[in-house]
């Protein structure tokens, strides 16, 4: 009932950011706006979004080399399965899915693997807020904007930081858990080691400079990627706006996406890409069509891709999602 509820609500948020993108706009103006657009700019925006994957699979690469060395295109694949279980379940459960393959496949641990791709989430939020600082050289940023921009530098620098200063610090800290875990039942207590110990293993990228400087250059090219296919898909709309405007929208609508939601961010994208083009002065009814091709530009080819690849390892959509939950509660139980 409660999964029931949960889904439900996304739904209606949904619909209601939906109806938020739409309102003001003219459909007939939309449709004509999908008429007119010229999609030979899709084939190239597409090569972009992969090549921003790729990006973002030699990222993990730098995250995981520590625990073990995997193929670039191994990662690759288990990614692009990772954004289509995303697409399509809600709660970023394809992150789940990523660590449970890798776990099943490389004979890693889950909750390791699980800790790596939360650090991915933290160098896109850095690289996010790094975005928007640049571009507030260049544009002129309204009050939400530097609100969102001071407040999200302030949790992220602080989350940073924090993990940084813990993995610095494991043998001090595994010497205060041992004390504390010993007054434990046995059972209990070793599962609280091992839990502790995946979690330190999972930071170890942090304790390595050339490491962590790789992952967050990675990640600032992989986003880099993405706002270049926005751009491009622009040109296809007549919107011609400086590349500052698109490294605004990447960063304004991911790190809002960043948190779990819908199952493709129906509507939580959607809002704030139309909203930083309606800044810069780009028709309601061309920036709302603009907006929904862009998004499914952003799902449908990464979907069907993301399938073809959990085929050829045997897996189903279905296996993945109850397979992913059932391994996160039992590395917590």
């Amino acid at each position: 009932m409660l999964k029931q509820k949960t889904l439900w609500l996304g739904v209606v948020i949904s619909l209601g950011l939906l109806a938020f993108v739409f309102y003001g706009t003219d459909l007939n103006a939309i449709g004509n706006a999908f008429r007119t657009a010229n999609y030979i700019y899709l084939l190239p925006a597409v090569a972009l979004y992969f090549i921003g994957v790729g990006m973002r699979a030699a990222r993990w690469h730098f995250l995981l080399r520590s625990l073990k060395a995997l193929s670039m295109w191994r990662l690759f694949q288990v990614t692009v399965i990772g954004y289509m279980v995303n697409d399509l379940l809600p709660l970023r459960l394809g992150e789940l899915a990523r660590a449970y393959i890798l776990g099943e496949t490389e004979g890693l641990g889950k909750t390791s693997v699980l800790v790596t791709i939360v650090l991915e989430r933290v160098f896109d939020g850095v690289t996010m807020l790094l975005f928007i600082g640049v571009a507030a050289f260049f544009l002129p940023l309204n009050q939400a904007l530097q609100t969102l921009l001071l407040v999200g530098t302030i949790l992220f620098a602080a989350v940073a930081i924090a993990l940084v200063i813990v993995a610095g610090l494991r043998e001090r800290i595994d010497a205060l858990v041992q004390r504390g875990l010993r007054r434990l039942p046995e059972k209990w207590g070793a599962r609280g080691l091992h839990l502790i110990d995946s979690f330190f293993h999972g930071l170890a990228a942090l304790r390595n400079p050339t490491d962590a400087l790789a992952a967050l250059g990675f990640s600032i090219l992989a986003w880099l990627s993405e706002a270049g296919m926005y751009a491009m898909l622009a040109l296809g709309f007549g919107i011609a706006l400086p590349f500052p405007v698109f490294v605004l929208a990447t960063a304004v609508a991911n790190l809002v996406t960043i948190v779990p939601s819908t199952p493709g961010y129906v509507g939580v994208f959607d809002v704030p890409v139309k909203a930083i083009l309606a800044l810069f002065n780009v028709d309601a009814s061309v920036a709302a069509s603009y907006t929904l091709l862009l998004h499914a530009t952003l799902i449908v080819p990464v979907v069907l891709l993301g399938l073809a690849f959990m085929w050829r390892l045997g897996l189903s959509l279905s296996q993945l999602r109850k397979q992913s939950v059932e391994n996160a509660a039992l590395e917590k139980a």
